[in-house]
């Protein structure tokens, strides 16, 4: 009985340490179009756990969740038929019938980038709205990636002599 009792205290505990407070001004935007969540994100531990149906859908991802199975597996649509399981307890957590996990679980397997505007405020990007990866040397001969500006407004200036 008493190892019942300590069980149940631990389960509990656990479960309140995964409830956090919504983070209510949390705003996520995919191609600079808001997503409207059902459920509030969570911010725990110094990371963002959001609803995985709500923003899959939004991101065009199909959202499965296997019948006896501790997982949940998020599909690409379209040319990428690419499947990620995510373990429950170690990659997603369900609390109150939701199931969240961290913005980068869902988005960087299938291509999207994420750039922090604020610590309130998420842009995802698609990759066909990103420039191409590509390097050039700047005035001073020391070469610059593209993709070190990204998140960045850049203007990129070309200009010939020919």
């Amino acid at each position: 009985m008493t190892k019942l009792i300590l069980t149940t205290c631990v389960i509990l505990s656990l479960a309140a340490g995964l409830h956090a407070s919504p983070v209510s001004n949390l705003k996520v935007s995919i191609d600079s179009k808001l997503v409207a969540f059902s459920t509030s994100p969570i911010f725990k531990n110094g990371t963002w756990l959001v609803p995985i149906e709500t923003l899959g859908k939004q991101l065009g991802l199909k959202v499965e969740m296997p019948d006896g199975e501790e997982m949940v597996v998020i599909c690409g649509s379209g040319e990428s038929e690419l499947c990620v399981p995510l373990q429950l307890g170690e990659d997603a957590f369900s609390i109150d019938n939701v199931t969240y996990s961290k913005l980068e679980d869902l988005t960087e397997p299938f291509g999207f980038e994420i750039y922090k505007t604020t610590e309130t405020e998420v842009e995802i990007v698609r990759s066909e709205q990103l420039a191409p990866k590509f390097t050039l040397p700047d005035l001073d001969d020391t070469p610059k990636r593209m993709q070190d500006f990204r998140g960045k407004k850049t203007l990129l200036y070309i200009w010939g002599s020919w």
